[in-house]
């Protein structure tokens, strides 16, 4: 994010502590991946830079272990350290390389050093015999290095997600490999231009790389070009939070946060912390992009996870509040869903659901839902009010409020929310328009002047987990 988008930034320290991008979020997954079937690790670590722990969060949800933050791990160097030694870059020869110089303790590096090494050592004497993971910023790794080999002026690359591999063996320390990358696929593209495929959520199935796929290709607007076109939309946000009245200092759960404008409001409230979670890498870059331009204090009690939504990588209970906003339609098992949601609340914790509502008529439910499904290949369909109650009532919760509320949409509006391409358009309006005179769709579709609108109804449920 930081080489990415450090020129759309208002603070440029604001964005040396972001999320992940797209590929950022990939590359975590092959990562996730290739230590699963390589190594058994025992305990696993990590820096509280925030993506060191994401990039560990998505390991431990692949291994089955617990992520332990480590608090004294540093982060990247501070902006005025330069490493012991100076090399010249006109020097072809090593011999004329000058020799290692001695740290100084009381400059930055050493610094940096000395709290790096003294963290290591603490985890190591922790976890004695063990294998440890430990993930740490390039500059961490590479410092490490230097110093169980002695040679605090040697550069050393680390790529990100690289792996490197410290053993102790027969009393002393060895240097096993340094950035290994063959979890990565090969390529002769620069890392911040390369785009690599959507790689399917861990525990995912083939349904959730489908939609996966659909929402990829929407993430890929560019939030800050399309911010009035989010003004609807957060009115909307508003409008179910108002409903909600979700009480200040919550921990809350944002599922399929999308570009995070939920999550954001939320926050902006008085969450203590939101966490949004998505299914699409793309999606999640323009979500973190769009917090890190904010520039409100609550935009940084917010972040976002890929995951999901029926295998979630939280504890049980770990939430206050969980809303689940225009999800369940995409999903041919919303069961499996709130079953996972219903996990995660602590008692007394409360659900909000919110999504679209069908046509009581049969035909007309058809209708709407081809309409839906033309315009968003990954949905499945809209419920009735009576199967998203069964639905809340059968993971165990207690419904306290509902509310049927209706939105006029303005039909390129609601094409453009979601990027739909130009045949997707056509037919989407010649079927509107086919259905004007008999309302086939149940959607009081209507012209005024040179616009077609049509009601959207939406379906607000609000439950507590007893």
């Amino acid at each position: 994010m930081q080489n990415r988008y450090s020129e759309l930034m208002r603070d440029a320290a604001a964005v040396a502590d972001s999320g992940l991008t797209a590929f950022g979020w990939e590359q975590t997954a092959q990562l996730a991946q290739w230590l699963g079937s390589h190594e058994k690790i025992d305990a696993l670590y990590t820096a509280p830079l925030l993506q060191s722990r994401l990039t560990a969060q998505r390991i431990g949800q692949a291994l089955s272990l617990v992520v332990n933050v480590h608090e004294d791990l540093p982060g990247r160097f501070p902006s005025d350290l330069t490493l012991p030694g100076q090399w010249d870059r006109s020097v072809r020869t090593i011999d004329q390389q000058p020799a290692v110089s001695a740290v100084d303790p009381e400059a930055p590096y050493g610094q940096y050093l000395s709290q790096l090494v003294a963290s290591l050592d603490s985890i190591i004497q922790e976890n004695w015999g063990k294998t440890i993971a430990i993930v740490l910023s390039g500059n961490g790794v590479a410092t490490a290095i230097r110093h169980f080999a002695g040679a605090h002026a040697l550069p050393v690359v680390v790529s990100h997600t690289g792996v490197s591999e410290l053993r102790r063996q027969d009393g002393i320390w060895h240097l096993v490999y340094v950035n290994r990358r063959e979890h990565l696929p090969i390529s002769t593209l620069p890392v911040q231009r390369q785009k690599a495929p959507v790689v399917a959520p861990v525990n995912g199935d083939e349904l959730v790389a489908d939609i996966a796929r659909v929402v990829n290709t929407y993430g890929r607007l560019v939030p800050h070009e399309h911010e009035e076109s989010d003004q609807p939309r957060e009115q909307r946000i508003r409008h179910l939070l108002k409903f909600a009245q979700l009480p200040s200092k919550l921990s809350v759960l944002d599922v399929g946060t999308g570009m995070g404008q939920l999550a954001l409001t939320v926050a902006e409230e008085g969450a203590r912390e939101v966490i949004g979670i998505d299914i699409s890498p793309t999606m999640l870059e323009a979500a973190e992009l769009i917090r890190l331009r904010s520039d409100k204090e609550s935009a940084r009690r917010v972040s976002y996870r890929l995951a999901p939504a029926h295998a979630l990588p939280f504890r049980d209970e770990r939430f206050d509040a969980i809303v689940c906003r225009l999800l369940l339609h995409h999903s041919h098992k919303p069961q499996a869903i709130l079953a996972e949601l219903a996990r995660l609340l602590r008692h007394n914790g409360i659900l909000v659901v919110a999504d679209l509502l069908s046509a009581s008529d049969p035909v007309k439910r058809a209708t709407q839902n081809a309409i839906e499904e033309k315009r968003n290949p990954s949905h499945v369909a809209a419920l009735s009010a009576e199967q998203y109650r069964k639905l809340v009532t059968g993971a165990g919760l207690v419904i306290e409020a509902e509310q049927t509320i209706t939105f006029e949409r303005e039909l390129e509006e609601w094409l453009n929310d979601m990027q739909a391409d130009q045949n997707a358009r056509t037919t989407v309006r010649e079927m509107i328009e086919a259905g004007l005179e008999t309302d086939a769709a149940g959607l009081n579709a209507r012209r005024q002047g040179n616009k077609l609108v049509f009601d959207q109804r939406m379906f607000y449920l609000k439950a507590i987990k007893p």
